[in-house]
């Protein structure tokens, strides 16, 4: 018997095939868990004088932009890969995608957890370890680069209607800044040909078990050496993915809408902005699945916006169903990935 294990993944680090063979009740109750709460909170709503009601018309519009928000996020890094020397279909691309996601979903770990077995899928699947390493962080950095760029909208959004206190809104606003600068050393110290991931991650890598933080800073050393040899060699990659992640910003936001109206919630722009600041908040925390810090964030902002409770039940519910859901599909992805179906 031939084993898949990549020469590049040391004893007892963390991979796909060990989080879906060793742990699948850990991977299979975060899912049950999640929709559970969709079911209390919709419980909650439903006790209003106005209870919520879903309209079974708008639920294919949202899973077309749920699904075409899915496949930019693989043309962005079917971009990136292109550049690389590396040709792989996009629906391949995609499905690897939704189940690194899922698996950074149910690790507590911000969705970071994710991204080193979005790698090791790539590996499967053919593509050189560094290669692999470097193509899954210049993505990253992409989709964080629109992260931080629409940030400050949201927040503009946010003082608008008066959400929150100016305490808050500057702890966000200083957020927002350090992850634009951080982004910033980044790429200029790729371009400068210095390492950039190694330092940043240094003091993070800390919290690790002892058994991954070897495995991890190698990785990131793996991924900073293919950074550097990629934005010397295509410079025009960075601001065209930049521009695609933005888009896909406004997707995600329309995508939102179309939740909401799936359950008859309708918000207007300030505080579908909000609400995408607050998702994103709930996905930056370390828990798995982001259970309670989902909800709690949605019921909080539509309720400080003059929304009825209900309302904000209602909507804590939609977007936690759409987690679930998108959980389940990442996980049936990563069951049928390359390197699944056998160990021979």
């Amino acid at each position: 018997m031939k084993s898949t294990r990549t020469s590049w993944l040391p004893e007892g680090a963390p991979t796909a095939a060990a989080n879906g063979e060793r742990t699948p009740l850990r991977l299979v109750l975060p899912v049950v868990a999640g929709a559970a709460a969709a079911w209390v909170l919709w419980r909650l709503a439903a006790t209003s004088a106005s209870p919520p009601r879903i309209v079974v018309a708008a639920i294919p519009l949202w899973l077309a932009l749920w699904l075409a928000t899915v496949l930019l996020h693989a043309l962005r890094w079917q971009m990136v890969l292109g550049r690389l020397g590396t040709r792989l279909p996009l629906p391949r691309l995609a499905r690897l995608w939704l189940a690194a996601r899922a698996i950074g979903s149910l690790v507590p770990s911000g969705t970071l957890g994710g991204e080193p077995v979005r790698a090791q899928l790539l590996v499967t699947s053919g593509t050189p370890a560094g290669r692999a390493a470097g193509a899954v962080a210049l993505d990253r950095a992409l989709e964080l680069a629109g992260n931080m760029i629409v940030g400050p909208l949201c927040i503009a959004a946010a003082l608008a209607l008066d959400a929150g206190s100016g305490a808050a809104m500057l702890a966000a606003a200083a957020s927002a800044l350090v992850g634009l600068v951080l982004l910033t050393a980044i790429y200029v110290r790729s371009i400068q040909g210095r390492p950039a991931l190694v330092p940043i991650l240094a003091p993070p890598l800390r919290l690790l078990p002892r058994r991954w933080r070897a495995w991890a800073r190698a990785h990131a050393a793996h991924a900073d050496a293919a950074m550097r040899d990629l934005v010397a060699a295509h410079p025009r990659l960075v601001p065209a993915g930049v521009g695609v992640s933005l888009v896909i910003e406004a997707l995600h936001l329309v995508e939102l809408a179309a939740l909401f109206a799936a359950f008859a919630v309708a918000a207007p722009l300030p505080l579908l902005l909000v609400s995408s600041m607050g998702i994103g908040i709930a996905h930056a925390v370390p828990v798995t699945a982001s259970l309670g810090t989902l909800e709690a964030t949605q019921v909080g902002l539509f309720t400080i916006g003059g929304e009825p409770l209900a309302i904000g039940l209602a909507a804590a519910a939609a977007i936690r169903l759409a987690e679930t859901a998108a959980i389940v599909a990442g996980l049936a992805c990563l069951a049928t990935a390359p390197g699944r179906r056998s160990r021979a």
